[in-house]
């Protein structure tokens, strides 16, 4: 007995040394505020890169930064810069290094200016404040530099830099004398398999060029499959961003189609009908046109579908490839799965609104189930009663105006919505809600969703459980 006590004494110390462990990795952001100790940290953080290194800075003078930066680029880092003038790349350490270091430089548009400082390294870890990246450290000046690894804030500024670089313009680097051996260039052979760039009948060459040959058929869709098209713009291809931009321009409006997972489809007041599919790493988020909303409204998450839309932009490593005037072609008949733990840790600011076949909102508006089981609908009441057995227990996503609140023991939280007049929609709601839900007020117009539990009659309107306001507040 006594073995066992200490045993599962043991068995909780190594269990609370390992949680304290993994709080320490998780939560391990630190500051600097002497120059020479914000220099050697970023010294480090670049020798210790393995894959990625974006900066945004107005300029770089440490011939250190630059030589290690040109080191980590020779290891196989992808090394992108978005600095604020073209100055440095004509003047200065920067215009030394030669092209054939492979760092991918934009610079700002000629009226924008660049006052942020922050670098991110293998997407795991960023660096901002004062901090400037000047020739040498100097003792006299207190600076400040945050070194974070939480998600949220990485995620935002990866957004931010790739805004910044897919907004920038191209400048080339002048050859000049580097300090480090170049990079021995990759064979041609590891590029994608060139084609004949004289097209086949029935097929037109849209771009042609770093062994890639991307083709529209008479159909008016490009010639290939996700996995062919992702091998040429995507995180594994070979080419550079310029090399990608290059190819990219001439594909900007065309169409594509594919087969996909279905990861989320739902309606926002931002962003209308949206769609993103899921293949393998990589996402694709689809626009999804309205009018082909009968083409659409039977897909659910977890789904494999045919889908369509006109190329808008490109992956990168935070954002998906965007599509426009989206539709779906057609729908596998596969069951929908709900994302797994490791799933939703591994995209925390993409998971889907709704978890699972129960909380699923159906893609019909206030205005499609009205026209059903309105007033105006001209179904008798033993049809109305049998459309709404497909229709009760599911979720909607709705927006309307709050036409009263009322939070009292006996019929808990209820909000009286209007869409067309007064009392078109009750929505029941949880008391753990009343802090959020009594922000708003009376007349303010809001995104909501709940679960399908009445359908409207006469006099009496929609009743909704489960609500919640959406809109942020």
């Amino acid at each position: 007995m006594i073995h066992v006590k200490r045993l599962s004494l043991s068995f909780l110390v190594a269990l609370v040394s390992a949680l304290l462990y993994l709080q320490q990795g998780a939560f391990s952001s630190d500051a600097f505020f002497t120059t020479q100790e914000i220099h050697e940290q970023i010294l480090r953080a670049i020798e210790d890169s393995a894959e990625s290194i974006d900066v945004a800075v107005p300029g770089i003078t440490s011939k250190e930064i630059l030589h290690a930066l040109a080191k980590a680029r020779q290891r196989g880092v992808h090394v992108r810069l978005v600095i604020g003038t073209d100055r440095p790349l004509l003047k200065g350490p920067l215009s030394g290094l030669s092209k054939r270091e492979g760092f991918a430089a934009k610079v700002l548009p000629r009226k924008e200016l660049i006052h942020s400082n922050f670098a991110i390294f293998d997407c795991k870890t960023m660096v901002t404040g004062s901090y400037r990246w000047n020739k040498a450290p100097r003792k006299v000046v207190r600076d400040c530099a945050l070194f974070i690894t939480d998600t949220r804030v990485l995620v935002k500024h990866q957004r931010e830099f790739d805004s910044l670089f897919h907004g920038g313009e191209a400048r080339a680097i002048p050859e000049g004398i580097s300090t480090i051996e170049p990079k021995p260039e990759k064979p041609a052979d590891t590029l994608p398999v060139a084609t004949p760039t004289i097209a086949a009948p029935g097929q037109k060459v849209l771009a042609s060029n770093h062994g890639a040959v991307i083709t529209e058929g008479d159909d008016g869709y490009i010639n290939m499959n996700f996995e062919e098209f992702n091998k040429i713009f995507g995180m594994v291809s070979d080419l550079t961003d310029d090399q990608k931009e290059s190819l990219w321009h001439p594909c900007i409006g065309k169409r594509v189609r594919w087969d996909g997972k279905v990861s989320y489809i739902g309606w926002s007041l931002m962003s209308g009908w949206m769609l993103s599919a899921k293949h393998g790493d990589t996402g694709v988020e689809v626009k999804l046109n309205p009018a082909n909303k009968s083409h659409f409204s039977k897909v659910k998450y977890g789904n494999t579908v045919t889908y369509t839309g006109k190329l808008d932009s490109r992956v990168t490593r935070v954002f998906p490839y965007k599509l426009e005037d989206g539709d779906v072609l057609d729908v596998k008949n596969t069951l929908p799965t709900p994302l797994t733990k490791e799933e939703m840790i591994q995209n925390p600011d993409i998971v889907p609104i709704c978890q699972g076949p129960k909380k699923i909102p159906i893609v019909e508006s206030f205005e499609d189930i009205d026209k059903i089981f309105g007033t105006g609908s001209s179904l008798s009441d033993a049809q109305k009663d049998e459309a709404w057995e497909r229709y009760k227990g599911k979720y909607v996503n709705w927006s309307g105006q709050i036409a009263h609140k009322n939070l009292n023991v006996a019929v808990g939280l209820r909000i009286g919505i209007t869409h067309k007049e007064i009392g078109d929609v009750e929505l029941m709601a949880s008391p753990s809600k009343k802090e959020t839900i009594l922000k708003f007020q009376e007349g303010e117009a809001i995104l909501y969703s709940g679960r399908l539990l009445t359908r409207r009659k006469n006099n009496s309107p929609y009743v909704l459980d489960d609500g919640d306001i959406v809109t942020l507040k």
